[in-house]
């Protein structure tokens, strides 16, 4: 790698999961006209270019619903596994939602952005990337624009929770106003949001915030004037300790959903100058992508990234990158949740210790109130069975509900001990649930996935 003359090299950590994609919303972004996948797309180049390695990329864990909680509100939450709910966020009939594989991509990438700022704050590295995130629309109440979690909303309660009290500062770049990260910390005089956008998607607009919008084909000149003209005295006004950077690249001229015609080049003298101002301050960043759906805004994506990196390489994206063997060899080590890692002496409860009491989970029908895994989840967590877990020492729960033969489901709860990010999940309980059991009272309804 070339050396950067004058200064050191910059570290920089990146996050990335293979679960941030959802096939599902891959499809509906292309019947929009839309580019998906731009983390992806990066990390795939990275990966077939050298420039990033097996186990560059660490597995990490996937938040809890009662950690999503540290933002959202409960109701929100109940709200946010229905169909209907999330097919008015992506704009999209209901019958092309997947609820548990649309709301487990967007919590890996909270989960992303958290593990990034957690590193940012406490790793070796004072730069973080997470090649995802930026859901900047979802507020507490409500979810919108393809956003149903708020990962730096989450984030920053999450950091509140274990200690961190300091400034931080949100640096919205998005072409769409963060309508989300305003309403979320209206009232937090330690959380500051600095926004430059051309759609405005909220009136509220509390003190110690800047909220710019720019109306027209804002250009490169404009755009850069604007941002180096009021960027730097905003962030020595509030000194932050963290900065939150979503890099949204809707700002360019050929993307779909934005209406800036900022150049590649343009976008990436943005990029430069928002992380040299966080290496001459001294400030722990955070990158998220935010918005950008055309292949201009993944070469965008691309350039940052780079940038980041410090790297020298200018760099265009290859069609094999992404089935290219490198890359493969990168997720794999990302993800070890291959049944090879698994033992078969898995700690299990029983089904009286997972299920003392159903009446939570069904309807007056004696059916299940829902067929989702999200919502089984969200049902052992607010019941508490949970929470019993983890005082076993248990984390990072992953329910999964599966079809085993005509008319029976394998109900599966599995976690990793604590503190072992890179260790193989175990199953700590598993149902059987058969046509014979449906009609019997006491015992788990039918579930029809």
């Amino acid at each position: 790698m070339a050396k950067i003359l004058g200064r050191k090299k910059r570290r920089l950590s990146l996050w990335y999961h293979p679960r941030y994609e959802a096939p599902s919303l891959s499809k509906i972004a292309r019947s929009l006209g839309m580019i998906s996948l731009r983390g992806k797309r990066v990390l795939a180049q990275l990966a077939a270019d050298g420039l990033v390695k097996p186990g560059r990329l660490k597995p990490f864990p996937l938040l809890s619903l009662s950690d999503l909680a540290l933002f959202h509100s409960p109701a929100y939450l109940e709200r946010a596994g229905r169909r209907d709910t999330l097919a008015r966020i992506f704009g999209a009939p209901e019958h092309e939602i997947r609820i548990d594989e649309v709301l487990n991509a967007e919590r890996w990438a909270v989960s992303g952005t958290y593990m990034a700022a957690r590193s940012a704050l406490s790793g070796p590295a004072p730069l973080a990337l997470n090649l995802g995130g930026g859901f900047h629309h979802a507020e507490p109440e409500m979810g919108s624009g393809f956003c149903v979690f708020n990962d730096i909303g989450v984030a920053i309660g999450k950091l509140r929770q274990e200690g961190f009290r300091k400034n931080v500062v949100i640096v919205d770049l998005d072409f769409h106003q963060g309508n989300g990260n305003l309403v979320g910390f209206l009232d937090d005089p330690t959380v500051h949001n600095y926004s430059l956008h051309g759609a405005i998607w909220t009136d509220k607009d509390g003190s110690g915030h800047f909220n710019r919008n720019m109306e027209g084909k804002i250009s490169d000149g404009k755009y850069l004037q604007t941002l180096e003209g009021s960027l730097p005295d905003f962030l020595a006004e509030h000194d932050p300790s963290l900065v939150f950077f979503i890099a949204g690249h809707d700002v360019l001229e050929r993307d779909p959903l934005g209406e800036f015609s900022l150049s590649v080049e343009g976008a990436a003298r943005r990029d430069r100058l928002v992380l040299n101002l966080l290496r001459n301050r001294g400030i722990p960043g955070v990158i998220t992508l935010g918005g950008g759906y055309s292949m201009q805004a993944c070469q965008a994506a691309l350039n940052l990234t780079l940038a980041a990196m410090d790297e020298t390489a200018a760099l265009t994206f290859e069609a094999e990158a992404e089935h290219s063997a490198p890359f493969r060899k990168v997720l794999h080590a990302i993800d070890p949740e291959d049944p090879e890692y698994r033992p078969e002496n898995s700690f299990k409860l029983s089904e009286a210790d997972l299920w003392p009491d159903l009446d939570a989970l069904r309807s007056p029908t004696g059916s299940l109130v829902s067929c989702t895994a999200y919502e089984v989840e969200r049902e052992m967590e607010k019941s508490g069975y949970l929470e019993k877990f983890r005082k076993e020492g248990l984390e990072d729960f992953r329910i999964s509900l599966d079809p085993e033969a005509e008319h029976k489901y394998r109900v599966k709860v599995e976690a990793r001990e604590q503190g072992k990010e890179g260790a193989p999940l175990k199953t700590v309980a598993e149902l059987l649930l058969s046509q014979e059991r449906l009609a019997k009272p006491g015992e788990l309804g039918s579930c029809f996935l």
